[in-house]
């Protein structure tokens, strides 16, 4: 593949997609489904998630992806809700 490519983290790998494609509908849809439910264990994994989509959001606003963009700062929002969740739900051990 030559250009320049959005870069997707996944649990296994990455996915590349050329911009023009714009953000992927299928990207992190397990942790927008509401049947996707964390503990307190999952924060580590959980923050470490946020911590890299908001590299890749801020690389994709360099690049004025704004579809990507946008895609990794909402996927940020729901993370922090998990965190939040799993933090405060009772007898989350």
């Amino acid at each position: 593949m030559t250009g320049p490519t959005i870069k997707t983290a996944l649990a296994s790998g990455y996915c590349l997609r050329a911009p023009a494609q714009q953000a992927c509908t299928y990207a992190n849809i397990c942790e927008h489904c509401p049947s996707f439910h964390t503990t307190i264990q999952d924060i580590p994994a959980l923050t470490r998630q946020r911590d890299t989509a908001a590299a890749l959001a801020d690389d994709a606003q360099h690049r004025g992806w704004d579809s990507e963009t946008e895609r990794h700062l909402k996927l940020i929002t729901r993370l922090n809700n998990l965190i939040d969740t799993a933090a405060t739900r009772p007898n989350a051990g």
